[in-house]
């Protein structure tokens, strides 16, 4: 009989190291971790300490972290402190009374920040009551030695030093005392750390007893003992407040309401990911410019939407990179932008404040290493949530911008009208009184120099105006050719694989009578793949060549020729079937690239739609109605839910961004749509209760002539 024996997990040295410095990328958030603690403690005061840590320094460098908390018995540091990942904050939810802290920290790994911060530890805690303090001694540098010997040395194999002295018995609290420091600390570095610890508490979630922080430095001029203070959000021009009814199961979300030209609230119910509150403050131009006049010697930004969980900030949003341009964009705001174009609301226009709690909202999770949330629906539709409410001031900001262009035309014509006044009453006064006539000539002239300046600018303006929307058309017509040669990538990934085998057999085999029969049938093959290759080349080619003006082209060809020649490898390769009824031919003179854009689109969306139908079918179907042209574009993929209806065609709204969506697709088809004059709208699906259909109507005007 066989005996059964058992193995048990072990830890390598190293994984000191996978915990500390390899686990917490900066020190910013090292520090983050260790106060953290500090909260949990019940400390009413924490004081973060600095000596000796610049460069022109004399004595040793030090930083120290010393808090007023419960302290740490002995027990509890070989029980808790020095397990990794103790269970201990996970059983017992809240700190004691009066208290009640949610406990932050439940990983049970923060401790290892003092790793990246220094390679000596020495702790020094005590308890009410208690008449000892206990001293704990770790040098992360012997770990270092040990991990670098070929040797097998376990983690819990070396030992730690501790001892006891004696102390008041009402003091209490734990200090964190680090030497070898790892790197240096400018002021620079101090003062962003300032500005980050102003962040750790919820300026909406005030705290009683309080939880102050304190910095101390004895090298840099005004840290002798300087409170951390958050800052009140200032200079910002739109505040908006998002709330949430538990009881009636009711979220407010922000929209822009086009009758009223202005953000309203609606309610929803209260989504997947748990209830919310939202604070948004939005930055227009103006109020940008007194921000930054406010902070112009100050690394302190507007800097986009933050998440806090029960009144502290998530450790994602601790993270601190001083370069704006590598810094991790969590939550996807800054991905939605396109440099140049549209109007869009990023990191450095707004500021927003996300309070989450731990019971509402229990799977937005912490991803252990620190840089993100766990990937799962609810965090993915909170990162929409957010987004959505992003679109809604976006909408605001474009209609701003669009009054303000009206002010400055108005204001254009007006300064041109009253400057001819002027110029008239000028010349009228010289009229009457030619005496006048020389010391008015200057005057005069300036006249109309300024008249010549403000026409100048008037059609400036104009032109600025019919590039932003030449460039938009471009731009647009540009993503509408990146999806297709998303999509047709595939296709020719397909057709260039069995060129290449036929190709091989060919190379193999040939000449051999025997297989004849073999070597038409793939010439044939071959032949077919490289036309439909060439087709593809060659609409690519003629779409980037071609331009944005109007032109005469046959309806009827040019959808038939999309679907039966550019998409058809695509189709092919994606086993889809489809189907193109167009009853009426007929030519219109109007924007060939547009129709072509639509069209793309609303292939590239069912092509998505479609990707888990094994029977996928894409129709298209269009015919003539008095005086328009009816376009029904339809598929039979996961259709379109009730609630998502009414922002499908918004700018950036996608549920297909695990995909590679963009949400500018049936944007642009609504745009290129309504450009023609045509309008669009979802309709029951031809498929039902399966896909999507959408009904185009284009107005024909008396140009537009049947053809035969």
């Amino acid at each position: 009989m066989i005996e059964e024996k058992n193995l048990k997990w072990r830890f390598d040295v190293n994984a000191f190291r996978l915990f500390g410095r390899d686990l917490i990328t900066d020190r910013i958030t090292a520090v983050y971790e260790l106060v953290k603690n500090c909260y949990d403690a019940n400390a009413t005061s924490v004081v973060v300490s600095f000596e000796n840590v610049g460069a022109n320094a004399s004595g040793k460098p030090n930083i120290t972290i010393s808090d007023d908390g419960h302290g740490m018995s002995f027990n509890d540091v070989r029980d808790k402190w020095m397990v990794v990942g103790t269970a201990s904050k996970r059983n017992k939810l809240f700190s004691d009374k009066p208290f009640n802290r949610r406990y932050v920290g439940e990983k049970g790994i923060g401790r290892f920040a003092v790793d990246k911060l220094g390679g000596k530890l020495t702790i020094s805690t005590k308890q009410k009551g208690e008449k000892e303090r206990l001293i704990v001694k770790i040098d992360w540098d012997a770990y270092e030695v040990k991990s670098r010997s070929t040797q097998l040395t376990l983690f819990t194999d070396i030992e730690n030093g501790f001892f006891f002295e004696e102390d008041n018995p009402e003091i209490h609290g734990t200090t964190l005392s680090i030497s070898s420091i790892a790197e240096l600390w400018t002021e620079p570095d101090i003062k962003r750390l300032e500005r980050e610890l102003e962040k750790i508490v919820s300026p909406f979630y005030p705290l009683d007893p309080p939880f102050n922080i304190y910095i101390q430095s004895n090298e840099y001029s005004g840290y002798e003992n300087r409170q951390v203070k958050a800052e009140t959000i200032k200079y910002s021009s739109h505040q908006f407040s998002i709330n949430f009814n538990l009881d009636n199961n009711i979220q407010e979300t922000l929209k822009f309401d086009n009758t009223k030209n202005q953000i309203i609230k609606q309610q929803i119910p209260i989504q997947i990911f748990g209830p919310v509150h939202l604070e948004l403050y939005y930055f227009n131009e103006a109020a940008k410019k007194r921000y930054n006049s406010a902070y112009k010697n100050d690394d302190y930004r507007v800097d986009g939407v933050k998440i806090y969980r029960d009144g502290l900030i998530t450790t994602p949003f601790a993270e601190f990179e001083s370069e704006r341009d590598k810094k991790r964009d969590i939550l996807g705001i800054d991905k939605r932008l396109w440099s140049g174009t549209f109007d869009k609301i990023g990191t450095r226009e707004i500021i927003g404040i996300l309070d989450i709690t731990k019971d509402s909202n229990p799977q937005i999770i912490e991803a252990t290493n620190r840089q993100d949330f766990v990937d799962n629906r609810e965090y993915r539709e909170l990162k929409e949530f957010v987004i959505s409410q992003l679109r809604s001031i976006a909408e605001l900001k474009k209609y701003e911008r669009y009054l303000i262009k009206v002010s400055i035309d108005k204001n254009l014509a007006r300064a041109n009208i009253e400057i001819k006044e002027f110029t008239t009453r000028i010349e009228t006064l010289e009229r009457k009184n030619p005496t006048l006539e020389k010391i008015l000539k200057p005057l005069r002239e300036q006249a109309i120099s300024i008249d010549r300046s403000i026409k100048k600018g008037i059609q400036q303006q104009e032109r600025e105006r019919k590039d932003h929307i030449r460039k938009e058309n471009i731009y647009l017509s540009l993503m509408s050719l990146q999806d297709y040669a998303i999509h047709i990538s595939h296709a020719v990934r397909t057709a260039l694989g069995k060129v290449k085998r036929m190709a091989e057999f060919f190379k193999e085999r040939y000449p051999n009578p025997e297989l004849d029969t073999y070597f038409r049938e793939y010439s044939v093959g071959i032949y077919d793949e490289m036309t439909n290759l060439s087709r593809i080349i060659d609409f690519m080619l003629s779409y980037a060549g071609s331009t944005i003006d109007m032109e005469d082209f046959n309806i009827k060809t040019l959808l038939v020729n999309l679907f039966e020649k550019s998409y058809s490898p695509v189709f092919q390769a994606e086993s889809i079937h489809s189907i193109i009824e167009i009853q009426d031919s007929f030519i219109i003179h109007a924007n060939r690239k547009f129709f072509e854009d639509i069209i793309e689109n609303l292939i590239s969306n069912s092509i998505k739609a479609l990707r888990n139908e094994n029977n996928k079918i894409i129709k298209c179907a269009g015919y003539i109605d008095i005086d328009k042209f009816v376009v029904v574009f339809s598929d039979n993929g996961e259709g379109i839910k009730k609630e998502n209806e009414e922002r499908i065609f918004e700018m950036y709204y996608t549920t297909t961004a695990d995909l590679g969506g963009a949400g500018l697709g049936l944007y642009i088809v609504k745009t290129r749509v309504e450009s023609l004059n045509g309008s669009i709208s979802l309709i029951k699906s031809e498929f039902f209760p399966k896909g999507a259909s959408f009904k185009i109507v284009f107005p024909l005007r008396k140009t537009s002539h049947e053809v035969d």
